[in-house]
């Protein structure tokens, strides 16, 4: 089973892969001049989006499927997501709007949106923090095993 999913993915990603370099074959000999009301542009903006889908639903597809296949480690699992929307929470709730309304208008944006964008920031630095300190940390482990 694990295979025949395995080698369907692989000729699904290959499918992708050939399209992708005809339309890019396609944009390289029609030239800058030649795209403007052309539709290979716009096959490349749907090739994109087919892709786009088929991750996104893989993405979502694959934890499930191992959460069902081994219901110990989902809670490890969930307790992992868990906590990635509680630092998102605490993320959110310690950005702030540091931008006036003249420049929030200049920016076309809202306080809400660069309040957001703020905990964003602040979630990327954390969980990259996290990530370089765990490869520090298992590649010094790593010497003493």
């Amino acid at each position: 089973m694990d295979k025949t999913i395995l080698n369907i993915f692989k000729g699904v990603m290959l499918v992708l892969i050939a399209l992708a370099v005809i339309l890019q074959i396609l944009v390289l000999i029609k030239g800058e001049e030649g795209l403007v009301g052309s539709s290979v542009l716009d096959n490349y903006a749907y090739l994109a989006y087919v892709a786009i889908i088929l991750t996104t639903f893989l993405a979502i597809l694959f934890p499930v499927m191992f959460m069902i296949q081994n219901p110990k480690n989902a809670l490890k699992i969930l307790a992992g997501i868990a906590g990635l929307v509680v630092l998102g929470f605490i993320c959110y709730s310690i950005a702030d709007n540091t931008f006036n309304v003249v420049r929030l208008e200049e920016l076309k944006t809202t306080k809400e949106v660069s309040r957001l964008v703020g905990g964003a920031l602040y979630f990327t630095y954390i969980v990259g923090g996290i990530a370089v300190v765990s490869i520090i940390f298992s590649g010094i482990a790593g010497l003493f095993k």
